[in-house]
């Protein structure tokens, strides 16, 4: 047997002496403990959240936020939506300005509305500008993702028209007089009828409460009564005066003295169709419909080509047109219903003059 070198023993006796002192070292299958202080964690995966629905409660509290921040003149915290669409009146307008300047509250006549099917939140109801005008206001809100997506305002406006002078005359030049203007002491509280609940057995499908509506505007432009399911106990309001059983109501014409525009009922009101014979409706649209109240804010714009001087009414005769109708202009006119087992139990409606063939900014 050959000698073995002495390099070599002296290397074994290093490396055998080595092992001894760290055993783990000669076990390449398991690692040194570090107690995780070599770890780099990973934190948990996001899961993106999805948004509840905004019901009822959540529509108008955000009702109540947009009261808020106008109230304080700033749109600073409301949760408005990078592509947020604001009209006033037809027009676009920046939140913030508009009404936003002159608004100091709301007035006593107050009726909000809920439409959880769509995310839409209503106002139908007064306001106070600068603390002492008063007017009305039909507000859309329109919330996405917990975000205000579309603002619809429209504002009817007192007119004042001193005499003797400008004064306090808030009326345009080029405003005409109308047969109704809006009159703030006819809005001090909504009708019972607006505000009463409706039980399950009295509440309409939604598709049967747009129909309705669809209904009145198709019997008014035919002068067609049989066409709109009217209520027995049915009334109409516009601008805060009664144009129905009221036979208070103007007289249009002198040389018929006995022609009251608001003496008859709902379907004596479309059958006399003078107003029809003056005003073309188009682009209706229901606004929000509230299932709960049986309620339908509608919107639709009335054209006054300016040309009518007189409507034939049955009975009557040719009964001519105020000279402050002859000229062109469109009437921007939001009309609330009250529908009850399908029928039309209320209409209570603003008209707001603007300039002939103007849309109302949602086509």
């Amino acid at each position: 047997m050959s000698k073995i070198p002495r390099v070599v023993i002296f290397a074994i006796l290093l490396l055998g002496a080595w092992a001894v002192i760290s055993p783990v070292a000669l076990s390449p299958l398991k690692a040194a403990p570090d107690q995780g202080t070599n770890l780099r964690r990973l934190s948990k995966p996001v899961i993106a959240s999805i948004p509840e629905p905004c019901d009822r409660a959540c529509l108008v509290e955000v009702l109540s936020s947009y009261f808020r921040a106008m109230s304080n003149r700033c749109p600073c915290g409301l949760p408005l939506a990078q592509d947020l669409k604001y009209t006033e009146n037809g027009q676009l307008v920046t939140p913030g300005e508009g009404i936003w300047k002159t608004f100091t509250g709301l007035g006593t006549y107050r009726i909000y509305l809920a439409d959880p099917e769509t995310g839409q939140a209503g106002y139908y109801g007064g306001i106070t500008e600068f603390g002492r005008l008063k007017g009305m206001l039909a507000l859309r809100l329109k919330i996405k993702d917990h975000q205000i997506a579309e603002v619809e305002a429209i504002v009817a406006r007192q007119e004042l028209r001193p005499k003797g002078g400008l004064g306090e005359n808030t009326a345009g030049i080029m405003t005409p007089v109308l047969l109704d203007e809006p009159d703030p002491s006819g809005f001090i509280s909504p009708d019972v009828a607006l505000l009463e609940p409706l039980s399950q057995s009295e509440r309409t499908p939604r598709a049967g409460m747009i129909e309705a509506t669809k209904k009145y505007l198709q019997g008014f432009e035919r002068k067609n009564a049989s066409l709109v399911p009217f209520a027995a106990e049915c009334t109409i309001r516009e601008n805060g005066m009664a144009t129905t059983n009221n036979p208070n109501g103007p007289v249009v014409d002198p040389a018929h003295p006995d022609f009251h525009l608001s003496g008859g009922s709902c379907a004596e009101k479309i059958t006399q169709g003078y107003f029809a014979g003056i005003e073309k409706p188009r682009d209706a649209f229901p606004l929000l419909v509230d299932e709960e109240q049986g309620l339908v804010l509608n919107l639709a714009l009335y054209d006054d080509e300016g040309n009518v001087k007189s409507v034939s009414v049955p009975g009557v005769g040719a009964v001519a047109v105020p000279r402050n109708f002859l000229r062109p202009i469109t009437f921007l006119k939001p009309q609330l219903f009250k529908i009850e087992s399908g029928k039309i139990r209320e209409i209570d409606g603003l008209a707001w003059p603007v300039p002939f063939g103007m849309s109302s900014g949602w086509q």
